[in-house]
């Protein structure tokens, strides 16, 4: 007989196994959240690569790039994730996939479960923690399929038993260093103060920018969250006791593993003081049609760059983002005396225990005393007051009546302490309490008098502590808690140019 006829070709269960993946259905739709659409994709355009839309991007799923044995699984993985997370999701498991190497993806698919602990512990020394992630999703999903050996069954071991180690992804909270300096703060808070004031005179770029920051800095919103406002979000109303505008947004939760989580509504009020900023935006935007994006960015990256290099010029040299305006946010809640179901809403957070890093980093009850009183070094912070600012008394005299500070905050007549550029009565703020670290206040040289009004202020602090915890959570009390700041910054300023 001929010997051909016993040559059998060789057997490689890989390919047996790739050859048996159930199919992909035709066409495969997922939800583009950010564009508000439901995309499509047909699985037979996408042997080689695949465009999936992430927050207004469009972004390639490069199967090419892939090894030649594992691509089909690879590929078959990622398309069939589309229908069950978001696009941002898949993206990033196929670019963590690509630094894998094949050989690895291989071993690992074929691995006899009760084997597969042992195959883990050489492959998991070859590469980072997200990488490892992956590969337990990935072997997830060939449970569900059952690939080879796997099953749902092993679902279990996968997860538990196929170690990645753990990362503290918080460790910028524990350590303090994403949260806003007193500095900082009081200088985005000046800068958004002034354009408010200035509302009337902003282009259309300048509001949505403005209106960008205003979000981060008092709702705590990520660029995703941000973006995803459309024109209709915002609503617009009168108030009928004093004419003011009264500003509401509404944004969407995201990063929530429940989807039906991440399409319930918070709704937030902006501040009385900012709402001009947003009165005007609106003003300038309508003509446009309601579901346009409000602030005008069309993805998350555009976005995300332009509100970077804002911030960078609000508060140079420190390389702010929305999420360190967003940790701060947490951290002020927290210290004002916020609980944790506040905090969780306030984040958009659907557990609790999420938040629970933001109160082992807030200070102590007596802490907080010591901030608000000045008393903790780390809150001493020296105005810059440049030395000509400073006027005598004589000087003060002269100016006119309307440029002389004066005011009752807290029931305490307090006068002379220093003169406005621009007058008294032009200013929207509260009289003494917003002076000190204005930079149109000249503060007048007289130490005695500026240590009075920080022993008043500080007799204020007691009396809020000795009457109730929730008054110590109170507008007034932050306010006054940013005075006294300011207050000693002038009184360091005094004694340093030698008027003792």
């Amino acid at each position: 007989m001929n010997a051909e006829l016993f040559t059998a070709a060789p057997l490689d269960p890989f390919l047996d196994a790739i050859a048996g993946l159930p199919p992909l259905p035709r066409v495969i739709d997922y939800e583009d959240d950010y564009d508000e659409v439901i995309r499509t994709i047909k699985v037979a355009d996408c042997e080689i690569q695949a465009v999936i839309h992430v927050s207004g991007d469009s972004k390639y799923l490069q199967f090419f790039k892939l090894d030649n044995r594992v691509r089909p699984l690879v590929r078959a993985y990622l398309l069939s994730s589309l229908q069950e997370q978001a696009p941002i999701s898949v993206l990033n498991r196929y670019n963590t996939l690509l630094s894998i190497s094949p050989v690895d993806i291989e071993q690992l698919a074929m691995a006899k479960p009760m084997h597969a602990r042992a195959v883990w512990s050489v492959v998991s020394v070859k590469y980072p923690r997200p990488s490892l992630v992956a590969l337990k999703v990935l072997l997830g999903f060939l449970c569900r399929i059952r690939f080879a050996s796997w099953t749902p069954q092993h679902v279990d071991l996968v997860s538990y038993a196929l170690r990645v180690g753990s990362i503290d992804t918080y460790a910028t909270v524990r350590s303090g260093d994403c949260f806003l300096t007193l500095h900082e703060e009081v200088a985005l808070v000046r800068w958004i103060d002034a354009t408010a004031q200035d509302a009337a005179s902003l282009g259309k770029t300048e509001a949505e920018i403005a209106s960008l920051i205003v979000c981060s800095y008092q709702f705590g919103m990520r660029p995703k969250q941000l973006g995803m406002i459309r024109k209709r979000d915002c609503t617009v109303r009168i108030s009928d006791e004093d004419g003011s505008a009264i500003v509401h947004l509404t944004f969407k939760m995201i990063k929530q593993r429940d989807v039906q989580l991440s399409r319930l509504p918070l709704v937030r009020k902006v501040k009385r003081e900012w709402a001009p900023i947003f009165v005007k935006l609106i003003a300038l935007k309508i003509e446009e049609d309601p579901n346009s994006f409000l602030f005008g960015f069309s993805s998350r990256s555009e976005l995300s760059n332009k509100f970077i290099e804002k911030l960078a010029e609000v508060v140079p040299d420190v390389g702010l983002t929305a999420y360190d305006l967003r940790h701060s946010m947490a951290q002020r809640l927290v210290d004002s005396g916020a609980s944790q179901e506040e905090l969780a809403l306030a984040l958009g957070h659907s557990t609790l225990g999420t938040s629970l890093v933001y109160f082992q980093a807030s200070a102590n009850q007596a802490e907080l005393v010591n901030k608000a009183l000045g008393a903790s070094p780390i809150y001493q912070a020296v105005a810059k007051i440049a030395k000509e600012k400073f006027i005598n008394p004589d000087e003060l005299a002269t100016l006119q009546g309307d440029m002389q500070i004066a005011g009752v905050p807290h029931g305490i007549p307090i006068a002379g302490i220093g003169g406005c550029t621009t007058g008294q009565p032009a200013c929207p703020y509260n009289p003494v309490t917003a002076c000190y670290g204005c930079p149109k206040f000249m503060p007048v040289s007289d130490l005695a008098l500026h240590e009075q009004v920080l022993q008043e202020f500080r007799n204020v602090v007691l009396f809020f502590k000795d009457g109730s915890h929730g008054d110590m959570t109170s507008p007034a009390y932050l306010q006054l808690q940013r005075t006294i700041a300011e207050v000693q910054g002038v009184i360091q300023e005094l004694k340093g140019c030698g008027n003792e």
